[in-house]
């Protein structure tokens, strides 16, 4: 990879995937960016306004004097969780053994409302055909998983993030001897060719969601009140009668006596 995008053609590439990241990041602010990529002489954050920028990756690389460096692997990242503002993903995506555990590393140091930008190749265009070309040869640059722009947002949307905008660049052949035409300045951008997703490479932008609890209000009802069921009176006071209670022996027999 670091080979080849030294080459015309990557150049030409790398030219235009400068301009689309930039136009994603010229509204990013914070304090901690973080750049991956497996090559780590490329900086894609020239005008970025967050206050910290700094690369991460597998190879160190040779220049280290521009900005800070992470030797890490992608899919084991040695920061905290909810710990940084953006993220830009150069060409790991198709390269890594394991894309999901990359992705999920992304969500986990990703802040909330933080910004996702994966670069990747295209395999639905020119360069998708000579990439299917050379599938056969295991060590060259076009044997990769073959991630489409639809497939990795799909990802994303599992994930949690919301997928804002995907924008596709460098519509040309994939030969060196074409690498300067059609060139990655105005012309491409005047002609809209950035939203026409044929280009070899696709910049996807998202932004991390996180759910949050709602509170269930309890609904205020009228106090009801039972009133006692009421007693029936009696219509006429009346006492219980007495009956008399008669003697052992009556008097009329003991005078007789």
């Amino acid at each position: 990879m670091q080979a080849w995008l030294k080459s015309p053609l990557g150049a030409a590439m790398l030219e235009q995937e400068q301009r689309l990241v930039t136009d994603q990041l010229n509204d990013l602010f914070g304090y901690f960016a973080l750049q991956l990529g497996f090559d780590g002489d490329i900086s894609l954050f020239d005008d970025c306004r967050v206050q910290r920028c700094f690369r991460a990756g597998p190879v160190l690389p040779q220049n280290t004097a521009s900005q800070p460096f992470v030797q890490c692997e992608f899919d084991a990242l040695p920061f905290d969780t909810d710990s940084l503002d953006g993220v830009v993903v150069h060409h790991v995506l198709e390269f890594a053994s394991n894309p999901h555990a990359v992705l999920r590393e992304l969500y986990r140091v990703t802040l909330p409302q933080g910004r996702v930008l994966i670069v990747g190749f295209n395999p639905l265009s020119l360069f998708g055909a000579r990439m299917l070309a050379g599938r056969a040869h295991a060590e060259t640059l076009w044997h990769n998983h073959f991630l489409s722009a639809t497939r990795v947002n799909d990802w994303l949307e599992l994930l949690g993030f919301t997928v804002q905008k995907t924008q596709f660049g460098f519509h040309r052949l994939p030969f060196h001897r074409t690498a300067n035409y059609l060139s990655a300045g105005d012309a491409q951008w005047a002609l809209g060719l950035r939203y026409l997703p044929i280009g070899a490479v696709y910049v996807i932008t998202a932004v991390k969601q996180v759910a949050r609890a709602t509170l269930i209000k309890t609904r205020w009802r009228p106090q009801v009140t039972i009133n006692p069921l009421p007693v029936a009176k009696p219509s006429v006071n009346a006492r219980p009668r007495l009956l008399p209670v008669p003697s052992a022996t009556s008097p009329s027999t003991d005078s007789k006596q």
